[in-house]
């Protein structure tokens, strides 16, 4: 085997150590490029940012696992097109989502009533029936033995402690 000084040594195999310029000029992009693939689908592909395959392309010294990784992927059909735009929707429909409140309780929770409540004396057991309103200033329906009422959270964390049942 000759060596020439634009080899790098990686393995038993000779290869070429990309040329650098402004732009990425790489060997891995013209792999990628050969298969059909874009820089953005490759990286959805690949379970990257587009920022983190550029840096790949950059290093010199990366790790010969991009490059398998990079030789293995399979030709960018169609279908996989298909699929890596579906993705690409759901996740910016969820990024979109507003965030879900959680609460230490759920509709049919068992609650103990912690002090004198209207509908409950105190030790008293019942169930959170319904939860309604918004996500910032929920109301819970609270059935306990004497009746049953709405209360919203700041008056619920006053007079009920959850059970975890």
């Amino acid at each position: 085997m000759t060596l020439n000084t634009t080899s790098k040594i990686v393995s038993k195999y000779e290869t070429s150590t990309p040329a650098r310029s402004g732009a990425v000029n790489c060997v891995l992009v013209d792999h990628l490029r050969a298969k059909g693939w874009s820089v953005q689908a490759a990286a959805a592909y690949l379970g990257v940012s587009r920022q983190r395959l550029y840096a790949v392309f950059a290093d010199s010294d990366r790790i010969r696992l991009w490059e398998c990784a990079i030789a293995g992927m399979p030709l960018c059909t169609p279908a996989i097109q298909k699929s890596l735009k579906k993705h690409r929707t759901q996740n910016a429909v969820a990024a979109q989502a507003p965030p879900s409140v959680l609460y230490p309780f759920a509709v049919g929770d068992v609650v103990v009533c912690d002090k004198y409540a209207g509908i409950a004396d105190e030790g008293d057991e019942g169930t959170i029936s319904a939860i309604r309103g918004a996500a910032s200033a929920p109301e819970m329906l609270v059935q306990m033995p004497g009746g049953e009422d709405w209360f919203a959270l700041h008056l619920f964390n006053d007079y009920f402690l959850t059970t975890g049942r």
